[in-house]
């Protein structure tokens, strides 16, 4: 008796129980149990089971008398993508004036399961061309992997007219 299972990490395929007189042949009306396990991948998460949300999975047992049987199983994932980003703004003397920068620090955290591409970070009121990733892929690939933490600046030249209106009205420059 021969049981197989691609999907299966390598030597988790275990014969559990059912030869019941110990014969090692699977005699007529017995049932042999197996065990076998695999380790869900990070590819596998990220491609989301392949597209359809599970682990799809096939074990074949054959004996040389019959051919093969299969049976399949599936098991769902989560999927769970997320980020989390933090700013933090700073200015020499704790107060912006007119003509003065103020400098922030951005940090893009992956906080969920996936990998995540095509991450951008964008901020209106920073000046143009002024956000800048500093640091964090470790790795190189341009993907925000799970529990990655990539670090970005970004300046605003505070204007006349915002200090003139007191940032709003509040006295506080929001962004």
């Amino acid at each position: 008796i021969a049981v197989t299972d691609p999907n299966a990490d390598a030597g988790s395929i275990q014969y559990v129980s059912g030869d019941t007189d110990g014969d090692n042949q699977l005699d007529v009306g017995e049932t042999w149990n197996y065990t076998a396990q695999h380790t869900v991948t990070q590819a596998e998460l990220d491609s989301n089971g392949g597209g359809d949300g599970d682990i799809d999975n096939v074990a074949t047992a054959d004996s040389n008398e019959t051919g093969e049987d299969t049976d399949d199983a599936s098991i769902p994932l989560t999927y769970n993508p997320a980020l989390n980003i933090t700013k933090d703004a700073s200015v020499s003397g704790g107060s912006a004036s007119a003509d003065e920068t103020i400098n922030y620090t951005i940090t893009v955290e992956n906080t969920g399961n996936v990998t995540l591409t095509g991450v951008t970070v964008t901020d209106p009121y920073a000046d143009a061309g002024s956000v800048q990733y500093v640091s964090g892929d470790t790795d190189g690939d341009n993907k925000l992997d799970v529990g990655e933490t990539w670090n970005y600046t970004a300046t605003h030249l505070v204007t006349q007219a915002e200090v003139d209106s007191n940032g709003g009205g509040d006295g506080n420059l929001e962004n």
